[in-house]
């Protein structure tokens, strides 16, 4: 027999359902002897199910309640119109294995072992493999868990008196920060590329009363395929553009060609040049285009200026 009813969820402190009464009424009258005190439920709503277990408790409303914390462990969202029909023959389990879903929870129940050992099947009855579900410390701490594994192992298990509940670790990584570190290290590819000036096609014209615009973006580069993969960049990937430190030897040379009249050549040639500027950088987004020369970055004319770059310089 199947009835049909909404979910609520609700505060509260454990994984059991609240039956309606009238719920409860049409399932009592489908059975010859008194409801048990642990039934074992299945919520149905399309083709997701939900199996639940209900312990004698009946709900303030019309609506089968759920607490709030259990119901976003199992993605039952408040609301939820389902058929409900009781599982029969749900097998004992002998063996369940859990695991702790961060290594915070972990934490906490190493501190709070006995007290998570008596909790459990107050609160937890049915289980199955991948399941989620909370335990309630104190009433007001909560932990997590995913169900590993259940022996039986098909199916849904009740958790009884007797069963033993294995806990698998979830401790840190010390070498966590090491990892990183190598995972920067290899992420941080550099590549030496020469300036190409953007192509008219990559322009986006717009006739704006009588006005014909040419706008480009100033936020992205354009790359050849080909040289993204010698390189190994990705295509919409972040990268960081600067121009080339000449080398020691030319940055006198560089510096003359730049001056606009013979006395600020005189001053650069005798090596008493002002105050050096700080080269600038450009957070770019990397774009695939044919339209860019192999070996070559591809932007704006504005973003170049910006950069200090001449065209087919080193990147």
């Amino acid at each position: 027999m199947e009835t049909e009813a909404v979910v609520n969820t609700v505060a509260g402190v454990d994984c059991f359902v609240s039956l309606p009464r009238q719920l409860l009424h049409a399932l009592q009258s489908t059975s010859s002897s008194p409801l048990p005190p642990l039934l074992p439920v299945e919520l149905r709503s399309g083709d997701r199910r939900w199996s639940v277990a209900w312990s004698g408790s009946s709900s303030s409303s019309s609506a089968i309640e759920v607490a709030r914390v259990f119901a976003e462990s199992i993605s039952l969202p408040d609301g939820t119109v389902v058929k409900v029909r009781v599982l029969p023959n749900v097998p004992k389990a002998t063996l369940v294995t859990v695991e702790p879903e961060t290594e915070d929870d972990w934490e906490v129940l190493e501190l709070n072992a006995e007290l998570a050992e008596a909790a459990i099947l107050s609160q937890v009855r049915i289980l199955h493999e991948t399941m989620k579900f909370p335990l309630w410390l104190h009433d007001r701490t909560v932990i997590r868990f995913s169900v590993v594994s259940t022996f039986p192992s098909k199916g849904v298990v009740q958790l009884v008196p007797g069963t033993e509940v294995a806990v698998a670790p979830k401790r840190r990584d010390r070498n966590l920060k090491a990892k990183k570190s190598q995972e920067k290290e290899c992420n941080n590819v550099k590549a030496l590329l020469r300036v190409q000036e953007t192509d008219r096609s990559a322009f986006h014209e717009a006739d704006v009363k009588g006005f014909e615009l040419r706008v480009a973006l100033t936020s992205i580069a354009y790359i050849h395929p080909e040289t993204a993969k010698k390189h190994s960049l990705e295509s919409l990937q972040l990268i960081s553009v600067s121009p080339r430190i000449p080398l020691k030897g030319s940055a006198k040379k560089d510096e003359a060609l730049n001056m606009k009249n013979s006395e600020a050549s005189k001053v650069a040639e005798n090596g008493t040049s002002s105050a050096k500027k700080e080269p600038r950088q450009a957070i770019l987004r990397l774009v695939f285009s044919d339209l860019a020369a192999k070996g070559h970055l591809m932007m704006v004319e504005s973003l170049r200026l910006y950069l200090g770059a001449g065209l087919h310089s080193c990147e």
